[in-house]
This record gives structure tokens, sequence and C-alpha cells, in this order.
């Protein structure tokens, strides 16, 4: 199945928000994490953003998915983008068969 990076931006006027909804975004995450979709997640180093690793059937179903995440839904992302991602080392390349 083809495997995603989705990049949240974040703007610092959406910070207290971020924390007000940090609960439920987790939750969610963690629920996809379950699911297999999400197979890795975190936090820029700077709060300037997110990094995710999504496996799914194609972008747009990727879409769909980030636009149920609390922090989207509550307007806290400043942008998303998806790409397709191809792996050819590391663990996500053996799961791919591409390694």
């Amino acid at each position: 199945m083809p495997m995603f990076v989705v990049e949240y931006s974040y703007t610092p006027e959406t910070s207290s928000g971020r924390d007000d909804h940090r609960t439920d975004h987790r939750a969610w995450i963690q629920e996809m994490v379950r699911r297999h979709t999400i197979r890795s997640s975190g936090p820029l180093a700077d709060h300037s953003g997110a990094m995710f690793i999504v496996q799914s059937v194609d972008a747009d179903t990727v879409a769909r998915m980030f636009a149920r995440d609390p922090f989207a839904r509550a307007g806290l992302v400043e942008s998303v983008r998806i790409a397709e991602w191809h792996p050819t080392a590391g663990d996500a390349a053996l799961r791919e068969g591409s390694g």
C-alpha cells in the first residue's frame, strides 16, 4: 500500500488553541496508529509543525483523514502538505518490499 509524508505547519498564534485540543489530537493519532494508518508522527523540534508517515490507498484518502484531525477541525493547522513517499531504506522500505 502506498506511503505518504504529511507535513503540518503551525503559526505561533495557534499555540494556545493547540494546547486546548492536544488531548483530542493525540487520541485521534493513537486511533490512526491502532488502525495501522499512521506509522509514525511527531512535532518538529521548533514547534513550527509536525510530520506524519502514513500508509493509505491514495492522497485523497489521506487528505480526508487528516481533515478529521481535531487540530484541523479547530482551524489550528496553517497548511498541510501531502506527498507520496517511496522509502528505499529502513523499516518502512522493508514493509514496502523495496529494501
